[in-house]
Formats: C-alpha cells, sequence, structure tokens
C-alpha cells in the first residue's frame, strides 16, 4: 500500500518543503521501494512506493499524461481489461500494458467525474488541474483505501496517512468529542467523515471531493445498486457464475511471487486460498502462497489451526501457526514495541496482529483475507419469506421452504430478530440497558450521549427485500471501517490487505442470488468449493472461537485490569474513573469488552501525549 500526501494552495503560493519533508517521513513505513518528493506553482506532493502488482505500477507520482491533470494515490483497479475496450471503443490507443494510474487518468480526460463510477477495485487518489486550480479526489466503494483531508487557510492538506497530515503546522490537535464519544459507546466511530481528530477529515467511500475557488464540495458518486433478482435455469448454473466471478476477483488480486493470506480453520478463507493457489496454476504465474494462523494451544480447545492445517495441506501451501497463549491483553501498549495507533482502536491483542504482519513483511507484500464470506452468504430466510408473500408467490413460497426442508429436516433459519422485538415490545429490554456507567458527566451531556445511544441503536432501514442487513453493511461506514483496522498505518509494517470476496462484482451477484438455499449458511461457497477443499472444511459449520481470550484471561486471573491513570489526566476529560473502578472490581458488573473501552482510550491518549502530538 504506497503512500502518498499532498498540499495545494490555490493562490498559486509555493509549498513548504520542509512540510513536504516531514509528510514524506510520516509515509516511509508504506513505500519502502521508492520517496519522491515533487513541487509544482501552488503545490506539493510526496509519495512512497510499495511495489505489489499484478497490473504494472506507476512507481514515480504524481503522474500525467498531459501535464495539466495530474494523478497522486494509491491505486489497484479491477476490471482493467473492460475498461481499456470501453476507452479504445472511444478513439484511445494504448502502447503496451498500461499501469492502473494511466488508465485513470485517460478515463478522467475522456469522461471527467463521469468515470468514477467505471472505477472498481481498491483506491484512493487526488487529481490535481495545474492549469484549473482544481482538486479532485476519490476513494473506492468498499473503502479498502483510505483517505484524509484538512482544510487550513487558503491551503488543502490530502493524504491516506492521517499522520501525515498532523505534519501541518496551522492543523489544531483538538479531538473530536463526537468521535471519543461514539469510541466509548461502540468501540469504533460509523460517521464515515469524521478522524479523531477535530480539524482532520475522512473522505467516505464512495465519495468524491471537490475543492477549487468556489470551495469544497464533497458528494457520493457509487453505491452498490439494488439489481433485477436473478432467475437461472438450475442450481449448477449459480454456483458457475458465482465461482468465475470469485476466481476472477481472486485472480486480479494476485501478485506475482510471494503472497499470505490470514487464514483460519472456516471456509471463508481456505476458499480464498484454494481459489488462488488452483487460478494460479492455471495460468502459469510464479505465486508462493503461505498462510498465516493465530492458535491457543492451552487457554481453551481451539481447534482452528487444527482444520486450517486440514486445509493447508489439501492444498498445497506452507502454514505459519502463532501461539498466541502467552500474549496478554494490552501487552506492548505501554512502550514503544507497538507503533503509534493514528485512533483509539479497542483491540486488547493488537501485539499479536502487528507481530504477525511484521512476519508477512519478511516475504511477501500482499495478504488475503476471507472478509466478506459472512454477509450476503450468510442469509436471512424472513426478509425473502415476506417479499413472496407481497409479491403473492405462494407456489414458489410452498416449493422454495419446503423443498429446503425435506433436504434438511428443518426449515431455513429465519433470523427475523424476533425475541428482540418480543422483548422490546414487552417492555423486557431496558433500551439503556449496556449503557456505559462509567462516562463522565459533563462529557455525556455535551456530546447528547444517551440520544446517541439510542440512536445506534435503531434497526437499519430495510432498503433491499432480501438482505437489508448485508446491503446496509455495504453502503455505510461498517466495511470501510473494518478495513482501515487492517490498514498498514495500523502495523507500520508494508502489507496491503486484499479481500477478494468484498469484490463489487461479487458482492451484486450475491445479492440477486435467492437467499433460501444458496445463502443460508454459506451454501453457495460450499457446493462451489467441492473438489477444491477437503470435505473436513466444507461440512463445517459456522464455528465461533471456543472461547473468548480476553475473558478467559481475565477469569483465569492471568491478567486483571490496571487502574486508569490519577486525576488530571486526559481521560478525565471523558470518564468517570472513580465510578468505572467500581464496576471493573465488581465480577457481577463487569463486562469486559465495554468496560475496557477507557483503558484503550487512556493508551492512546498517553502515546499521543507522549510523541507530543497532541496540544
Amino acid at each position: 500500500m504506497s503512500g502518498f500526501a499532498g498540499v495545494v494552495t490555490l493562490d498559486g503560493a509555493p509549498p513548504d518543503t520542509h512540510l513536504l519533508e516531514r509528510m514524506a517521513q510520516a509515509l516511509a513505513f508504506r513505500g519502502p521501494d521508492g520517496t519522491h518528493i515533487t513541487t509544482k506553482p501552488g503545490a506539493g506532493f510526496c509519495f512512497t512506493f510499495l511495489r505489489t502488482g499484478p497490473a504494472p505500477q506507476c512507481p514515480s507520482q504524481p503522474c500525467s499524461l498531459d501535464g495539466r491533470i495530474w494523478l497522486l494515490g494509491d491505486v489497484r483497479l479491477d476490471g482493467r481489461n473492460d475498461l481499456r475496450r470501453k476507452l479504445e471503443q472511444h478513439g484511445d490507443a494504448f502502447d503496451g500494458d498500461p499501469t492502473d494510474e494511466e488508465l485513470i487518468l485517460r478515463a478522467w480526460r475522456r469522461w471527467r467525474e463521469d468515470s468514477l463510477p467505471d472505477l472498481i477495485g481498491d483506491y484512493s487518489f487526488a487529481l490535481w488541474d495545474a492549469e484549473a486550480r482544481q482538486l479532485w479526489c476519490a476513494r473506492d466503494l468498499m473503502g479498502a483505501r483510505p483517505f484524509f483531508y484538512a482544510q487550513g487557510g487558503d491551503q488543502l492538506y490530502f493524504s491516506n496517512t492521517l499522520s501525515a497530515i498532523r505534519c501541518a503546522p496551522d492543523i489544531s490537535n483538538a479531538l473530536d468529542d463526537h468521535f471519543i464519544g461514539d469510541f466509548l459507546l461502540e468501540g469504533w466511530n460509523s460517521e464515515g467523515s469524521r478522524t479523531a481528530f477535530r480539524d482532520i477529515f475522512r473522505l467516505p467511500s464512495g465519495h468524491v471531493l471537490r475543492y477549487s475557488s468556489t470551495g469544497l464540495d464533497v458528494r457520493r458518486f457509487t453505491s452498490v445498486p439494488i439489481e433485477v433478482p436473478l432467475q437461472l435455469k438450475s442450481v449448477e448454473e449459480y454456483i458457475e457464475q458465482f465461482g468465475t466471478l470469485l476466481e476472477q476477483a481472486i485472480a486480479e488480486r494476485l501478485p506475482p511471487g510471494n503472497a499470505a493470506i490470514f487464514m483460519s480453520g472456516g471456509l471463508d478463507s481456505t476458499s480464498v486460498a484454494g481459489l488462488a493457489v488452483r487460478s494460479a496454476r492455471s495460468r502459469n504465474l510464479p505465486l508462493s502462497l503461505r498462510a498465516y494462523n493465530v492458535h491457543y494451544e492451552s487457554l481453551f480447545d481451539d481447534e482452528e489451526q487444527r482444520y486450517a492445517a486440514i486445509a493447508a495441506r489439501h492444498i498445497g501451501i506452507p502454514i505459519d501457526v502463532q501461539v498466541a497463549d502467552f500474549c496478554l491483553p494490552y501487552a506492548g501498549w505501554d512502550d514503544d514495541s507497538l507503533p503509534l495507533a493514528p485512533e483509539p482502536f479497542h483491540e486488547p491483542f493488537r501485539l499479536l496482529y502487528i507481530e504477525q504482519n511484521r512476519r508477512i513483511a519478511e516475504q511477501a507484500h500482499v495478504a488475503f483475507n476471507g472478509y466478506g464470506g459472512d454477509g450476503v452468504l450468510t442469509g436471512q430466510a424472513w426478509p425473502y419469506l415476506v417479499d413472496l408473500f407481497r409479491s403473492l408467490r405462494l407456489a414458489t413460497t410452498i416449493r422454495v421452504f419446503c423443498g429446503y426442508f425435506l433436504e434438511n429436516g428443518r426449515f431455513p433459519p429465519l433470523r427475523g430478530g424476533f425475541r428482540s422485538r418480543w422483548r422490546r415490545w414487552s417492555r423486557r429490554i431496558d433500551p439503556m440497558d449496556g449503557y456505559p456507567q462509567w462516562l463522565a458527566p459533563e462529557f455525556e451531556k455535551q456530546v447528547c450521549l444517551r440520544q446517541r445511544w439510542r440512536d445506534l441503536r435503531q434497526p437499519p432501514q430495510d432498503f433491499h427485500p432480501w438482505y437489508p442487513t448485508a446491503f446496509t453493511a455495504l453502503n455505510t461506514s461498517y466495511w470501510p471501517s473494518l478495513l482501515e483496522s487492517e490498514d498498514a498505518a495500523r502495523t507500520a509494517a508494508p502489507v496491503e490487505a486484499r479481500s477478494p470476496l468484498l469484490d463489487v462484482r461479487v458482492q451484486r451477484f450475491l445479492l440477486r442470488v435467492p437467499p433460501v438455499s444458496l445463502c443460508i449458511d454459506k451454501e453457495l461457497l460450499r457446493l462451489a468449493g467441492r473438489g477444491l477443499l477437503p470435505q473436513e472444511i466444507l461440512a463445517r459449520p459456522k464455528t465461533p472461537l471456543v472461547g473468548d481470550p480476553l475473558v478467559l484471561q481475565i477469569e483465569k486471573r492471568l491478567w486483571n485490569p490496571p487502574p486508569l491513570a490519577a486525576s488530571g489526566t486526559a481521560i478525565d476529560m471523558f470518564v468517570n474513573c472513580d465510578k468505572l473502578g467500581e464496576i471493573t472490581g465488581n465480577s457481577d458488573l463487569f463486562s469486559p469488552w465495554r468496560d475496557l473501552l477507557p483503558l484503550s482510550l487512556q493508551y492512546w491518549l498517553k502515546s499521543i501525549e507522549s510523541k507530543e502530538l497532541i496540544g
């Protein structure tokens, strides 16, 4: 994941070269394969290059076709051949295999902002029109690549790395109270435009930013649509089309040479690994794939490593197993062994993930994962049943649901939330149940956290007739937030995460597949994996981790939550430390993942204070 940052000034003032050098230093961890700093009238850019592939990359940025429009960013396009053909049909001629950057510049030259919906893949980039002094910035639909920006005076700063923007002297280090409030309520912030800092903003996924003399404007340019359902003739046709799309998504992400995959013993990541190896062999690609797994030997009965080893042996790839028992919650958080997190991050075992990425970085720059399999493919039968009744398709309803019962001996899981609705209706659920009792009263009132808690618990609107939950996740900040947690800025290791199951083409196909029975309990993925994965994996039901490492560490008295810092520290602004101490000391009241949020925040506040990054 290459790093980039820029500064543009509409009045043509020269950029601060010392600032660009500091920004480039903040990006160094992203790009060990080259650093470039470029200045132009009214603009300055820095770029650190990470060589990944498989498509040709532009190793020096910004790049241009005509010396007027300059591109700076981190780009990996899917559907390159389709975009190239469309350009050729409109008169473009290519000499050799173009880079992704060249394809974007050509599409922009021909269609301007209308070209953006045709760009699919993982990207965030900026286009600077040096003559008109206009800047456009775009971020991909799934939010796989972050993008941040801030306006200071008559200058706009932008980057895919938050710390690079914080180098700017006229950007305040003041925290965003609403972001911190959401973090203390949920462990993350669901507003796609906020960051932990009041003056720095996040460009939401699927959005474009335009900056010119008329001001700054942000708007959505693409989203996952609701499309006509597929009505194929046979199950085999669904399997074939799904398998073709998924293998294409994986093939377009395969780097030449070494690659890694975060592989559990479940169906999603093992399917990606199996298809990656098969695709590479069929295309004679020099792929060397290694699986990485985290295993708990003594803390609880953890079968993930055994299943992962079975899959790795069947696929024919080596597996690197990291024993996790030694790692206590918050290990390394209070020293310099961990890189500074750009924002508060609630993952007590962060050290494990960082060490795993460091091990991967020693042999590969690309790591696959299985994200995306737990959305559409887990299925909800209730919305489908309701839709069939509304459209008076009674014969289809009887055939589908009775057929499922005859084949499986049970009806498909409805997942309609009936128990929760009944409990709410019968007033057995307090709407404030689970609300943190340790929030500082003044902060709680200032940010209206009680009302925010209620708002966050409102069920999503059912926009999609069959897959409302999965569809909402695809068009909100859920996936961007999760993918950013895998970003190199969290680990300081030059490793680029890739998620083929979240390919837009794959997800759009799945949203058109009738839920029963192909998208119930990942049946479609199981059928597509026949002959690819061992039967132990194909037949294994969706299985959560048997034990919660955090809870077990506490229950077995291997670790106790430390008290928060003494009064007068930054955490006092947000948390009533005395009240929190009472709760953490009472096993009947203490809920580890909720009541340790203040500890995660305190560690982060201390880390940025110690590095003199907050004022």
